[in-house]
């Protein structure tokens, strides 16, 4: 017989047997319909779904016939769900007893499985890589070694290495950098995050369009890629092999096709058409003949390569020798979020992959491979939604310490909990029933406090502070009586300094001394020079000391003082004495000063400058000195030579300042004597008046070398005395100071907050053993618990909803339109929040959705808002988190709440294994993937449903693989 005949008669064999199945199935339905579904139907389901007003999405007036009824696949699953759940019927209504539902649910299966098969069949739609996806995949391509932009996607970053060890280390290093995300090629222009689908994942073919302006985002970040400074050989591991040209003697075009063959493989993810690569080879030919260097020409090829079709898009392609390459596409896009690498190529072009022992072997090797961090970057997150803590915003007045540090709040230490716990149960190869009770979690100092401390600083003894500060206040009063004394001493002392210059003065004879001292002043004043007072403008303002420094405000050669410079005019400055420093006032601006001086002869003499901080000197309207300096002012700062003329001489000082202090300092060779001395000197001793006698002796007084001897020992005497009061000072400042006791509370709650700052921002964790079973696991986490609430109260609707959704995988329909929220402030302070929604669950439309979910959400009560634990609300009332699970477990606290959950392994494994696959194919799941949930829990049930073999059951179902595409 030949092949031909041979299939044919298969394929008739093979619809008959389908063909009889479905007939002996559809018949086997119609009894099952007349006989179970319709009697249940009329006594326990009507009222509500068939009634005048039909509740929910189920309308049993449509369905007459068993026909009618396996015509809606979707309605026939959603039934086995509420049933499943003990939903329905619902509390109040006549229950089924536990056989008659068995045998109802047995039933509702045989007529999804015939209701769902010989379905058309429908192929996946194309799906584009997302942000993530595309990160990873042009890494892998390139080789490159650093991202390609910063993915605030990735919520945890691994600073340890354990992800391929057999255990998870006691103490591991890493942090959240999800709020200021790193890394990231320079100049690369990025294209926006993706939308979410309604459960929390980012890869789902129907959220992943791509619009004209995203399309011209991905050619735009394209080129960006290739034309990034970062993008070179060292960066680049693929630089030899593609970019780099060809040594001398070697064919171009043949290397050039070779090379592109091999790069469009792994960028298409599997065999590409002659055609094509010699499209992308006769462009490459082209630019070089136009004298196009070799690797700005594959750079080229390499940015239109990322712009096309075939690799930003995953094809599930209809012909069966591609779908080993859309499986090995398939599987490195689950677990490692990139395009498959050579080896999954290779068994996929040589069919190998499709083994089952093949398969197994490459899912091994998978996920040991350190790509797999890049599947825990992505499907737990996602899973459990913990991108919505970092918009937590709990109220700071109530949660200070949640965001006491804004640029590293609570919640990036909080999200790592969890994915740490996930991470561990990975690479140890745990039951997933560890993710609701493990022994163990992984903590930081932070978290320990956050879950087990008040969070408050310590409160001090306010009576011990006032005893401990009696005999330091004895002790430092005495001290102070001593500095009385010995000031006052010293002080007594200074006055009667004149009295004992005086009466030794009188007994001595001052006049040869100070005859010759008036002689030498009058040789020194015949060759002086005289100083006029200086006169001030200013200041100037500029953008900075460069530029106020360089820029002519006035007329610095010929200087005006009767012009006026906007509001700005000159004014004589008499305060501005020499010899001393000045402050100025202003910042990023300069100040002019003007003086003559009058020489009785050309002379030469020295200037001594002070600034801060630039300074120019004109002198007669030339440029004499011109420093540009940044500086602090000080006396002496520099010594400048200048030539006076006989006559009036005209000097300009400008001095321009940055920021800080502002000032000047100007002297000549000597300070000048004061003009009443001068005057005086200069008459004859004959003709003096007593008033400038006695302004001479004064003078003479102060510096005269027969007074040396009394003045060395009144210095003496007053040096005793200051180092006296300064020894009783010092032993003041030694004693210790009375603390006042709200000081002292400060500084303790300085110190904590410090201390919580430091911990905040600490990388280490270090797994713990779970001593108070309250706390563990991924439900009865901070990062969890926080996440779901408002600002100011928690919202168990709100967690109830995340446990449904998420544990559960069995969402809750939106509210009603017409259903108002809860308005609070209806309700009097003293009521607690179950008490409040008692109210609002009377209405008929809401009774439905919070009996499943507040029993979920209430019994998280206990913990505040920001995941602390409470037995009362702040209003006093005990916290009521009692409850019943499925309608079949009565809880009284969340320990037993948990507890119950455990109880229902296999719901929670059917429930995970649902998200595992709806992330793994990219899709909503479809009520014929119902069975494929089925296998995959009965498969690792012998395993208590260990995390790696629930992977590993997903990609070896039939639904993965695409060995039935019903996806109705």
């Amino acid at each position: 017989m030949g092949l031909k005949a041979m299939f044919a008669k298969r394929f008739i064999f093979g619809n008959v047997l389908l063909l009889i199945f479905t007939y002996s199935s559809s018949a086997q339905s119609a009894d099952d319909f007349q006989n179970k579904l319709q009697p249940i139907f009329a006594s326990h389901c009507v009222k509500c779904h068939g009634g005048e007003k039909v509740k929910g999405k189920i309308n049993l007036k449509e369905i007459a016939s068993a026909a009618q009824f396996l015509a809606k696949p979707k309605l026939i699953k959603e039934i086995i769900d509420v049933l499943d759940a003990g939903d329905m019927p619902p509390e109040g209504e006549s229950q089924l007893n536990p056989t008659d539902q068995e045998e109802l649910l047995a039933s509702l299966r045989a007529m999804l499985l015939t209701s769902s098969s010989g379905k058309t069949i429908k192929h996946n739609p194309p799906r584009r890589l997302n942000r993530f996806q595309y990160n990873n995949t042009v890494r892998d391509l390139f080789q490159l070694n650093r991202d390609v932009f910063a993915l605030s996607e990735k919520l945890l970053t691994r600073e340890t290495i354990y992800l391929n060890a057999p255990t998870m280390p006691k103490r591991v290093n890493a942090r959240s950098l999800a709020l200021n995300p790193t890394g990231g090629m320079r100049e690369v222009k990025p294209f926006p995050q993706d939308l979410r689908a309604s459960h929390g994942f980012d890869n789902q073919a129907d959220q992943l369009t791509l619009s004209p302006l995203l399309l011209d985002a991905f050619f735009r970040l394209s080129i960006s890629i290739v034309e990034s400074p970062d993008f070179n050989e060292n960066s680049v591991g693929i630089w030899e092999n593609f970019f780099k040209a060809p040594a001398e003697g070697v064919d171009i075009p043949t290397e050039t096709q070779k090379r592109i063959a091999n790069f469009l493989r792994l960028a298409f993810r599997g065999p590409v058409a002659l055609s094509t690569i010699d499209r992308y080879t006769n462009y490459a030919i082209k630019k070089l003949e136009g004298g196009m260097r070799y690797n700005e020409t594959m750079k080229k090829i390499a940015s239109a390569v990322l712009s096309s079709p075939l690799f930003l898009y995953h094809y599930n392609p209809n012909e069966s020798k591609l779908r080993p390459f859309a499986i090995a596409s398939n599987l490195s896009f689950f677990l490692w979020g990139s395009s498959p690498d050579t080896k999954l190529l290779e068994l996929a072009d040589n069919g190998e992959l499709v083994k089952p022992e093949i398969l197994e072997k490459t899912i091994r090797r998978m996920l040991t491979d350190p790509r797999i961090e890049r599947f825990l970057d992505s499907f737990p997150s996602q899973w459990m939604q913990l991108e919505n803590i970092l918009a937590a915003t709990p109220d700071p007045k109530l949660h200070r310490y949640f965001s006491l540090d804004k640029q590293h709040p609570a919640s990036l230490q909080m999200l790592i909990e969890p994915l740490l716990l996930f991470d561990a149960i990975f690479v140890e190869n745990r039951p997933i029933s560890e993710l609701i009770m493990p022994n163990f979690s992984y903590r930081s100092d932070f978290l320990n406090d956050w879950y087990a401390s008040d969070l408050k600083p310590k409160k001090i003894d306010r009576n011990k502070i006032k005893e401990e500060n009696k005999p330091i206040q004895v002790e430092r009063g005495i001290a102070e009586l001593e500095i009385q004394k010995a000031k006052a001493s010293l002080e007594e002392y200074i006055e009667s300094i004149p009295a004992i210059i005086d009466k030794t003065a009188k007994s001595l004879d001052l006049s040869p001394g100070q005859a010759s001292w008036e002689a030498n002043q009058l040789t020194q004043l015949a060759n002086n020079v005289a100083l006029s007072p200086w006169q001030r403008i200013g200041p100037f303002g500029e953008e900075n000391l460069k530029k106020a420094h360089e820029r002519a405000f006035i007329n610095e050669t010929v200087v005006d003082l009767k012009k006026n410079h906007g509001n700005l005019k000159w004014k004589i400055a008499e305060s501005l004495r020499d010899g001393k420093q000045h402050q100025l006032n202003g910042a990023n601006c300069s100040t002019y000063l003007f003086r003559t001086i009058h020489s009785s002869i050309e002379q030469e003499r020295e200037l001594s400058i002070g600034s801060d901080d630039s300074f120019k000197i004109w002198l007669n309207g030339k440029l004499i000195a011109n420093k540009y300096i940044t500086r602090g002012l000080a006396p002496d700062q520099d010594k400048i030579k200048v030539r006076l003329a006989k006559g009036k001489n005209k000097l300009l000082f400008k001095v321009s300042n940055g920021g800080g202090g502002y000032g000047f300092y100007f002297k000549t060779e000597a300070i000048p004597l004061p003009s009443e001395v001068v005057t005086a000197v200069q008459v004859k001793p004959t003709k003096r008046t007593e008033k400038q006698k006695s302004i001479l002796a004064a003078y003479y007084r102060t510096f005269a070398s027969e007074l040396s001897p009394i003045r060395q020992k009144i210095a003496a005497t007053q040096s005793q005395l200051e180092k006296r009061l300064n020894q009783t000072q010092s032993a003041l400042n030694k004693l210790p100071k009375p603390r006042h006791p709200d000081n002292v509370q400060s500084e303790m709650n300085r110190q904590f907050d410090d201390v919580m700052r430091g911990k905040v921002r600490s990388n280490e964790f270090v797994r713990v053993e779970t001593k108070n079973p309250r706390y563990g696991g991924v439900i009865t986490s901070a990062a969890i618990l926080s996440m779901n609430n408002g600002t100011r109260r928690t919202h168990p609707i709100a967690r109830g909803a995340w446990m449904i959704e998420v544990i559960f995988n069995d969402p809750p329909p939106p509210p009603p339109n017409d259903v108002p929220p809860l308005n609070e402030d209806a309700f009097e302070d003293h009521l607690t929040i179950r008490e409040k929604f008692a109210k609002h669950r009377e209405n008929p439309d809401c009774a439905g959705c919070h009996s499943r979910l507040d029993p979920l959400g209430f019994a998280l009560e206990n913990f505040d808002i920001p995941g602390r634990w409470r037995d009362k609300y702040p209003n006093g009332r005990n916290v009521n988190s009692r409850g019943v699970l499925l309608r079949k477990y009565p809880f009284n606290n969340v320990v037993e709440f948990k507890q119950s959950i455990s109880k229902e392994n296999k719901r929670f494994a059917k429930a995970f294994a649902s998200h595992l696959l709806r992330f793994a194919l990219s899709r909503e799941l479809s009520p014929r993937d119902m069975f494929t949930i089925d296998k995959i829990v009965d498969q690792t049930k012998g395993d208590n449903f260990r995390l790696k073999s629930l992977i590993t059951e997903v990609i070896k179902s039939d639904s993965f693989l695409r060995k039935s595409e019903n996806i109705e």
